[in-house]
């Protein structure tokens, strides 16, 4: 196994991480803070020292070339040891296991939060929260096109990446060059929807945080009304880029390029059109007809609600007061959204879920089987973007389909056994592994704080964010030993 190559990546990962912390120590320094610099360049400090320190790493014995496992090792260890650096600066105001839990759900762009009012916090924390978002949903992408187009794990073996890999199939030029391609894409993203939430009337430093939220799709806000105090114009640039950021990323790569018609050939975006199209009419209707608020209101929530959920941002539109959201609120639109929020977002985004490259693949396929029931000796093919989808990547779609399911029914036995009710659990377990946080608020219809559940129910949906974002199969496949013996 190629363990000193894994180190020597983790280690210069490590190394880059502690650089980004020197954005919110300036932001400390520059708000006239008082303890948080010196967390912040301690932090940094140990950070670089442990990232520097293995990027040295030499292991015994014969170095192979970097595979399969040694991705998926890769990917484990990143998102399992750069949150326990990303928590220190949060361990004073929530403690260890909570600030773990806020780490691990930043750089998983889940969105979960044990801040219930994170208007509380020092700026330089705000900042921090969004930007670990930001740099997770960067490392997403990048792993994402990278283990897909090599792997294609969990029937997402007919991904294709816009950006062009040549004969190359070695994972660390593969990582080099996608972070290359990706990188100033997502950063020029991410610049336009700050500047937009700013010309809609969003103070400069909210309109950062929340753009580097949005564009992760990770959810994170810096008051606990935030999204609901803004204007309509404002929570219109959210949807926008809600949506287009719960696309495949290498798609916007290409159309940086002047290949603008790749959105028109792409079927996972025909397909993410049709379902938001469809659920955001079905939610109007719902909101129109089920409460009080007048036509274009309920417009206006129904497509945000969609927006957010669908995409795994999570956030919420939805006025609350002592974490209860505020008026009437339909239960057959939070079984609509709960829903969408285990479907998530295209492959290759920084959105979570089942992901829905898999969700058309298993429409197609039970489509292919209800004609062979008026026809039985009809020979019908799965095609999905012009090629032919082969009946083993079929078979690992649905595999991972059940995989999925299981993982949410266990999760949400675990915290129902911890005291709570089945629509919470349900809703934590289901945000936790759609990687879809606080979109779980629609469907309780109230802030979850999470600070207060009990410390098996957190470890759950640790695992559970975790899983959601290693895309189950690779977590599961660390832990079997005959993955490690081949």
């Amino acid at each position: 196994m190629a363990l000193t190559a894994v180190l020597r990546v983790f280690g210069w990962s490590a190394v880059m991480f502690a650089l980004t912390m020197i954005l919110p120590l300036g932001l400390a320094v520059f708000f006239g803070e008082i303890d948080t610099p010196g967390i912040f360049l301690i932090t940094m400090l140990i950070t670089a020292a442990v990232g520097g320190s293995l990027t040295l790493a030499r292991v015994g014995g014969r170095d192979r070339k970097p595979g399969r496992r040694e991705a998926f090792l890769l990917a484990f260890l990143l998102w399992t040891f750069l949150p326990v650096f990303a928590a220190i600066p949060f361990y004073t105001a929530a403690g260890p296991i909570n600030a773990y839990l806020e780490a691990m759900s930043g750089l998983t762009t889940t969105g979960y939060s044990v801040f219930l009012n994170p208007e509380d916090l020092p700026r330089s924390l705000l900042f921090w929260r969004a930007e670990m978002q930001w740099v997770g949903g960067l490392a997403t992408i990048m792993l994402a096109v990278v283990l897909l187009g090599l792997f294609g794990l969990g029937g997402l073996a007919v991904y294709r990446s816009a950006i062009p890999s040549g004969d190359s199939d070695a994972l660390i030029s593969r990582l080099k060059d996608t972070l290359s391609a990706v990188w100033w894409v997502y950063l020029i993203i991410t610049l336009v929807c700050a500047t937009m939430l700013w010309i809609t009337g969003v103070p400069p430093f909210d309109a950062i945080c929340y753009a580097m939220s949005t564009v992760s799709t990770g959810g994170f806000v810096t008051s606990a009304n935030g999204v609901a105090n803004m204007g309509d114009a404002s929570r219109g640039v959210l949807v926008v880029f809600m949506l287009a950021s719960a696309l495949n990323f290498t798609l916007h790569w290409a159309a940086f390029h002047g290949r603008f018609s790749v959105y028109r050939e792409d079927p996972e975006i025909r397909a993410f059109g049709r379902l938001c199209g469809v659920s955001a009419s079905i939610a109007f209707l719902i909101i129109w007809l089920g409460t009080d608020a007048d036509i274009w209101s309920s417009l206006g929530r129904g497509l945000f609600a969609v927006a957010s959920v669908a995409s795994t941002t999570g956030f919420m539109s939805l006025s609350t007061e002592g974490g209860i959201i505020v008026g009437t609120w339909p239960t057959s639109l939070s079984i609509l959204l709960l829903t969408l929020m285990m479907i998530g977002g295209a492959a290759g985004s920084t959105a979570g879920g089942f992901k829905l490259m898999r969700f058309a693949l298993l429409l197609r396929q039970g489509g292919a089987e209800l004609t062979r029931l008026s026809f039985p000796n009809a020979i019908t093919t799965v095609t999905y973007g012009g090629y032919r989808v082969e009946p083993p990547v079929l078979r690992s779609a649905w595999n991972f389909l059940m995989l999925f399911m299981l993982s949410v029914a266990v999760l949400t036995v675990l915290i129902d056994l911890n005291g709570y009710d089945l629509p919470t659990a349900l809703a934590l377990a289901v945000g936790a592994l759609s990687n879809a946080g606080p979109a779980a608020d629609y469907v309780t219809v109230e802030a979850i704080s999470l600070a207060d559940l009990d410390n098996v129910s957190k470890f759950g949906i640790i695992v559970g964010m975790l899983a959601g974002r290693l895309e189950l199969l690779a977590l599961l496949g660390l832990f079997s030993p005959s993955f490690w013996g081949r």
